[in-house]
């Protein structure tokens, strides 16, 4: 192989003077310069190591299941040269990510292993026989298959870090237990994903940290433990990326704002799109108990983002109730609103006069359940006759250990955690009830859910009408109140949004976004 790769020089009649025959295919332009059109073999330079295609497929085809299998370089959208493996599996067998690495990872240095792994029914060839390398299908965006089930973030500081890794990665939906190098991390990634935690978090972590237990999961324990990570606005950036104006959405009545992923992520890619969540989630304060005063704080906040109007605001459920106070009070401080967006809310019934809620804690735990549940996806719920029967303190332990079960909070959250959580679902239970509105001098689009609760309102603007100086706009979005913002859903939900927002924003002047 020395003999066929350094060669003499036809260029120098001298014996001692040879060329390295570097595999490149390349050709001469009419202007000298030299085109490089690829390889004469499949070996492929990545970070500054030379490897062989070839050996990689050697390897994966050691795998019982593998029937077939070819491995290809290739510039992702982040213009990063990557491995991607393609595996035709045998009949009615099933592969996952994470056995393919670990009979890879015993064979091979780890800048082999491929970023990722895509599994197809058979490999696209050419009229000659041989696979035609062009047509095979780009890996961008998906999550791979693995042994983990998928669990989404159960809080904020996991969506926030889940928000990075698919920055990092281009995959989604990333899971708070799969393994950052399972789904195409590498060192180098490692070392940028160190870095732009401690620009969002203000805490550094260290490179070991991550391979003690490279998980999202693992990530935000750490990140817990470090007394001083708190939590300083209650502003959420979901999508902060675009030069149109922000939309800023309220949270429900559980308090975070994990519910908007998907609907930010369907809007158009140039739609920054901020979350407001409530004060106490992580025990760093008091929740509020009127929603005069959280809106007074929110709209406070958002200012820090967008000093001047026209504002977009709007809100999902006990949200909307509460985007419709920050338009009141916006207003009156001589701002304009252009937008409020009401996603299935109502008004709060009339005849009912301002209550305590600890005389329904049974039944305001099994909501509370619920509505965990939903923020994650499942639709699960508890027993209110079992809760009942148990007294007060019965009755946290009995959630709590449901939650774990059911992977509806992180495994480090403890009763305490659990309880700040529980206070503020019922701090904004009793805000809702005993709130007043009055008339909005401006327009209301209410997105309203097409399969409708016994006990919703009959009205057809759940009681909006009354409350605004013009005529309610009404979208009927397929699902119920809660799949409503779940996938296939949510599409319609955010093309119908998208259409306000983008009119909205065309009727007047963009502002300075700082």
């Amino acid at each position: 192989m020395t003999g066929e790769r350094f060669i003499p020089n036809p260029f120098e009649n001298s014996k001692f003077n040879r060329l390295y025959k570097t595999g490149d295919l390349v050709r001469y332009l009419p202007d000298g310069k030299l085109e490089f059109l690829g390889r004469i073999d499949h070996q492929f330079k990545l970070r500054g190591f030379r490897i062989e295609l070839g050996e990689i497929e050697a390897v994966l085809s050691q795998h019982p299941g593998v029937q077939e299998s070819i491995v290809v370089a290739r510039v992702n959208e982040l213009d990063e040269q990557q491995l991607i493996a393609y595996i035709v599996p045998y009949l009615e067998q099933t592969l996952t990510t994470s056995e393919l690495h670990s009979l890879l990872k015993q064979k091979l240095p780890n800048y082999m292993i491929p970023s990722a792994f895509v599994i197809l029914q058979s490999l696209p060839l050419l009229p000659n026989g041989k696979v035609n390398r062009r047509v095979l299908p780009a890996s961008d965006g998906y999550r791979p298959q693995l042994e983990e089930d998928f669990v989404a973030a159960r809080d904020t500081l996991e969506f926030q870090l889940a928000q990075i890794w698919t920055n990092l990665l281009n995959i989604s939906p990333i899971g708070v237990k799969d393994n950052f190098f399972d789904i195409g991390g590498h060192s180098l990634l490692a070392l940028r994903l160190m870095a732009q935690i401690q620009q969002q978090f203000g805490q550094t972590l260290l490179l070991s940290q991550l391979f003690e237990g490279a998980t999202i999961e693992h990530l935000a324990s750490t990140l817990r433990q470090q007394t001083s990570f708190q939590p300083q606005s209650p502003l959420v950036a979901i999508q902060p990326i675009g030069s149109k104006r922000p939309f800023f959405c309220v949270h429900p009545i559980g308090g975070n704002v994990l519910c908007y992923h998907h609907l930010a992520n369907y809007l158009s890619p140039d739609q920054p799109f901020y979350g407001l969540q409530s004060l106490g989630l992580n025990g760093e304060g008091e929740p509020n108990t009127r929603i005069e005063d959280m809106a007074s704080h929110y709209v406070k906040e958002i200012l820090t983002i967008q000093p001047e109007g026209p504002y977009l605001l709007g809100g999902w459920s006990m949200g909307g109730l509460v985007a419709f106070e920050m338009a009141q009070q916006l207003q009156k401080q001589g701002q304009k609103v252009s937008l409020l967006a009401l996603i299935d809310g109502r008004v709060p019934f009339s005849n009912i006069k301002p209550v305590n809620i600890d005389d329904y804690d049974a039944k305001i735990l099994a909501n509370f359940f619920q509505y965990l549940a939903s923020s994650t996806g499942k639709n699960i719920s508890i027993s209110y006759d079992a809760l009942q029967q148990l007294s007060a303190d019965e009755q946290l332990n009995y959630i709590l250990k449901q939650v774990q079960l059911t992977n509806l909070m992180p495994p480090d959250a403890g009763k305490e955690q659990l309880r700040c959580l529980l206070q503020v679902f019922k701090s904004n239970l009793q805000a809702m009830l005993n709130y007043t509105p009055h008339i909005y001098q401006n327009q209301m689009i209410l997105f309203q859910a097409s399969d409708r609760s016994s006990d919703a309102l009959n009205e057809s603007t759940q009681g909006w009408e009354q409350f605004s100086s013009k005529p309610v706009k009404i979208h009927t979005i397929p699902g119920d109140h809660y799949t409503m913002l779940s996938k296939p859903h949510v599409q319609v939900l955010a093309e119908q949004l998208m259409f306000y927002l983008d009119k909205a924003q065309s009727e007047e002047v963009l502002p300075s976004i700082h």
